[in-house]
């Protein structure tokens, strides 16, 4: 496994309810445009949590993710370093209509489960939400508060990421 310096967390952007697939996600990313998909090479995310709590691996750990599309290992906006996804499905109302927090309890606890796993595996990794990117400044994506769920969950503060500014 290479060393990971981010976890970032995310939402897949589904209504609240969709389910989606490991295959539907891949598809998403892969697709062209014309058809609806992203247009990428490969997914953009390393991991997926369906509702249930089940973990899906997308990009497996000996093949690191080369999705970069927020510049973070190339030093853009402060931020350098091997990122890692973590993503729930999930992320928006029924209706599609706003983001909303529909993280499942089982969710959740796979969540925590794979936060505390990287912070074990990489003592120094820092872990934020999507949002939390400087390139993706405005987004909503995860639709919860990184920060303060991770407090709550008693992750240790240095492993908290918190975007120093320059003076």
């Amino acid at each position: 496994m290479k060393k990971a310096d981010y976890l970032i967390i995310m939402c897949s952007e589904t209504p609240e309810g969709q389910q989606m697939t490991k295959a539907d996600l891949i598809e998403q990313h892969t697709n062209s445009k014309v058809q609806g998909g992203f247009g990428w090479n490969r997914p953009g995310i390393d991991y997926l949590v369906l509702p249930d709590g089940t973990l899906e691996t997308i990009i497996p750990e000996d093949n690191p993710n080369v999705v970069d599309l927020w510049g973070i290992e190339a030093d853009v906006d402060g931020l350098y370093g091997i990122p890692k996804y973590l993503a729930y499905v999930g992320g928006l109302t029924a209706k599609a209509s706003k983001e909303k927090d529909t993280r499942t309890a089982p969710q959740t606890d796979t969540l925590e489960a794979v936060v505390k796993f990287y912070i074990r595996k990489f003592p120094s990794i820092r872990v934020l939400g999507m949002n939390q990117v400087p390139a993706m400044k405005g987004v909503k994506n995860p639709c919860f508060n990184v920060e303060k769920w991770l407090s709550e969950i008693d992750v240790p503060q240095d492993n908290i990421f918190k975007l120093v500014k320059p003076a």
